[in-house]
């Protein structure tokens, strides 16, 4: 039986991906997709989403969804094609993101403040309420999200991306404390720490030399996806 679980775990899995055409987020489709993983790869470019497809090897579903623009009732019809087309999901991934460089709270302009809340924060949530029956369809399922631990404990000027961290923060480690209504769903946090990508240039044009690259970061989402503990998982 620990034999089986074990193979299981490496089987191929369906998993969505949100921000896939970001800097980790392309990284982590080239890794999973190297893995034999099927990927549903959500992001708001077609044109770019279709481009990363193309560099990929398997036979993936493009998913072109405005996280930021899109109601409620959009996310709950995208969840009822998932289920026509799939049946389940084994895993999701959330690495969709926007920041828009730094300021003070008081100089935070209202359509950017809500941008960030939305996309940041209250995008998972409504991903994990509407997608939730296909992922207790699956065997073991895993819901995991990306928090840098730097915007958790100090967010001064980072506005609504940095407020947004630390709730997300606070938001999965209540959905993990109340998982005694999905006790099959595993959680896992994975902080990549900082990482050369159009976001973190778009903050911080010249870098930093202890930047490291996405595709370095990659398997710490690859060992969240196929960790099988009751307990909140953190990555690396």
């Amino acid at each position: 039986r620990p034999r089986a679980a074990a193979v299981w775990r490496y089987a191929m899995k369906t998993v969505l991906l949100t921000g896939a055409c970001g800097g980790i987020g392309s990284a982590v489709a080239r890794a999973l997709d190297a893995a034999g993983h099927h990927l549903l790869l959500l992001d708001l470019d077609p044109l770019a989403l279709e481009a990363l497809d193309d560099g990929l090897q398997g036979d993936h579903t493009l998913v072109p969804f405005d996280l930021w623009r899109s109601g409620f009732d959009a996310y709950v019809r995208l969840a009822g094609l998932i289920q026509e087309d799939h049946g389940k999901l084994d895993a999701v991934i959330n690495l969709a993101a926007v920041c828009g460089g730094l300021r003070p709270l008081a100089h935070a302009d209202p359509t950017g403040w809500l941008q960030g809340l939305q996309v940041n924060l209250t995008a998972p949530l409504w991903l994990f309420q509407t997608l939730l029956p296909l992922m207790q369809a699956a065997t073991a399922p895993r819901f995991i999200v990306s928090l840098h631990r730097e915007h958790r404990t100090q967010s001064a000027y980072w506005h609504s991306y940095g407020i947004a961290q630390a709730a997300l923060t606070q938001l999965v480690h209540d959905l993990y404390q109340e998982k005694h209504a999905y006790p099959n769903l595993g959680f896992a946090i994975v902080d990549p720490g900082w990482v050369d990508t159009p976001l973190s240039r778009s903050v911080f044009p010249a870098g930093q030399p202890h930047w490291q690259s996405a595709d370095a970061v990659a398997p710490h989402y690859l060992a969240a996806l196929t960790g099988d503990s009751d307990q909140l998982e953190h990555y690396p």
